[in-house]
């Protein structure tokens, strides 16, 4: 009885393990076609969005490779030209970008004297609203699926001009994933033209004055007129041997599966060599 039941937990651990072993060599078949890379591939993307005085806004979607940049770094890759102060436990300012702003870097808010204050303001973008930044562009940290936003107009701190309103997904749309690739269409071979009979050739055969028997009196003198047909000779092109890949194009069986149904009968082979070994034992 304890034999009978050690061997049916031989047999059910020996089938868990080739049924594991199967799972495995199917993943390692699916990712060496190729399908397990759109993810990866996908880059981080982040929205950034501009607003000047007049209401002009620039509105753009940055690709970066990184796991992360700073607001600066994302600033300044949109490609308007950026003049900003030098560094602080808070951050850098943004004096000027594009043609509006302060020129002088260390005389970043020379428009910002009194009641008339005008100067960029920094926001980012949360749960579909700006919030003004507490930190400065250089401290802050971008990830993939934020947004930041400037805005140049009159102000105090903490409540500056805010951007035009702007999502994610209006910035940065969703990427398309372009269609496979379309196999070339079929050749069709045009028909070979049918044989042509040769013409019938009429032969007159000359008589021999020699050997021939003279007609006598009132015979035709003309001798009868013997047709020969000449056999019509048809051109007809030797089969081409076809090469190792039309035959492989023409088995209907792709190469992974080939290879996936030989890793198949591998590990079937090996379960069943290891639950005969267990069962002798």
């Amino acid at each position: 009885m304890f034999r009978l039941r050690d061997a049916e937990r031989g047999d059910r651990l020996q089938a868990m393990f080739a049924l594991a072993l199967l799972m495995i060599a199917m993943l390692v078949v699916w990712a060496a076609t190729g399908h397990g890379r759109a993810v990866a591939d996908t880059p981080n993307r982040a929205g950034l969005v501009v607003t000047f005085s007049d209401g002009y806004t620039v509105s753009k979607c940055v690709e970066f490779a990184e796991t992360e940049i700073s607001g600066a770094e994302l600033l300044e890759r949109i490609g308007l030209p950026v003049v900003s102060s030098g560094g602080s436990a808070m951050g850098a300012a943004v004096c000027k970008i594009g043609d509006e702003g302060c020129d002088n870097p260390n005389d970043c808010f020379c428009r910002c004297q009194g009641a008339d204050c005008q100067y960029w303001a920094y926001y980012t973008l949360e749960d579909g609203q700006w919030k003004y930044s507490g930190v400065g562009a250089s401290v802050r940290k971008i990830h993939a699926g934020d947004v930041d936003g400037w805005a140049w107009g009159a102000g105090k701190v903490g409540e500056g001009a805010a951007p035009q309103p702007r999502t994610f997904q209006e910035i940065c749309p969703p990427l398309t994933t372009p269609p496979p690739p379309q196999p070339p269409p079929p050749t069709i071979e045009a028909d070979a033209p049918p044989a042509v009979e040769s013409p019938v050739v009429e032969a007159t055969q000359t008589a021999d004055p020699a050997t021939s028997p003279q007609p006598s009196a009132g015979e035709p003198t003309s001798q009868p007129v013997v047709a020969q047909v000449l056999p019509a000779q048809a051109a007809s092109e030797e089969a081409q041997p076809k090469t190792a890949e039309e035959e492989d194009e023409g088995s209907g069986f792709p190469a992974q599966l080939i290879v996936f149904a030989g890793l198949a009968v591998a590990l079937t082979a090996a379960a069943v060599v290891l639950a005969r070994r267990r069962a002798r034992g």
